[in-house]
């Protein structure tokens, strides 16, 4: 996972556009036919999906990590510091 890198592989905001145009072509999502409330609507799940995948990808890492160097107060640190960055984007 990458994100702003030139690293291999989708950035996530690749990933969140591609999640958001299956479900459009899917039809399980059915979009408003108010093209503003359609676009902000939209873009809210483009957010919410984007963060989602950062975060996953943080704590993927994470584990990844900790799995090495097991360092229990490093995670609780490391626990602290994406709790405030999910209530800051909140």
């Amino acid at each position: 996972m990458r994100d702003g890198s030139d690293g291999p592989g989708p950035s996530t905001s690749e990933m969140a556009r591609d999640i958001v145009v299956a479900l459009v072509q899917s039809g399980k999502i059915h979009l408003d036919p108010d093209a503003r409330k359609q676009d902000e609507w939209l873009g809210n799940l483009f957010k919410a999906l984007h963060q989602k995948i950062v975060v996953e990808g943080a704590i993927e890492l994470l584990v990844e990590d900790q799995l090495k160097n097991f360092n229990l107060d490093d995670l609780r640190q490391l626990r602290e510091l994406l709790d405030a960055e999910i209530a800051a984007r909140s």
